[in-house]
């Protein structure tokens, strides 16, 4: 438990990092930090189920790193109106609900969402290497990503 904790408040610091690095203007510190985070994340165990303390701090540490920050450096990257923020804020909480709904006692049996990790990088990816921006495609992007964290693929048997 305290490898998972440590390194999930590690991941969280990164987190942080990354966001103010992105409000003074270093793109490659933030995306530094990020990258940090990514690989953290990939080398942590997974929190064990029964213990609330590891898994909220898990969550938490997810939900800054990867939702938080890729919306601040989409924000802070393409300088668009307000009504882009409407976006930022569905896949904020897009990643909050899947964190919320990994949490619960009794998770559904169909678990095949796009993690929060995953779809987090990807739009970070994308505020960090497009050049030119279409404010359709990137509406479309974080909503589409949004989709796939919060609604399970089913199969069809």
């Amino acid at each position: 438990m305290r490898i998972s904790v440590t390194l999930s408040l590690i991941i969280l610091f990164a987190g942080i990092c990354s966001i103010l690095a992105v409000y003074q203007g270093h793109r490659e510190w933030s995306l530094f930090s990020f990258g940090l985070g990514v690989l953290l994340h990939a080398l942590k165990p997974k929190p064990i189920q029964k213990e609330a303390f590891s898994q909220s701090i898990h969550s938490l540490s997810q939900l800054i790193t990867f939702g938080t920050v890729p919306g601040i450096m989409l924000y802070k990257t393409v300088l668009t109106p307000n009504s882009f923020l409407v976006c930022i804020g569905i896949f904020v909480s897009a990643c909050a609900i899947q964190l919320a709904h990994k949490n619960t006692r009794f998770p559904s049996k169909v678990n095949k969402r796009m993690s929060v990790a995953a779809g987090g990088s990807l739009l970070t990816l994308y505020a960090l290497f497009i050049e030119k921006y279409s404010i359709i495609l990137t509406t479309l992007l974080i909503l589409l990503l949004s989709l796939l964290i919060v609604f399970p693929i089913r199969k069809k048997n």
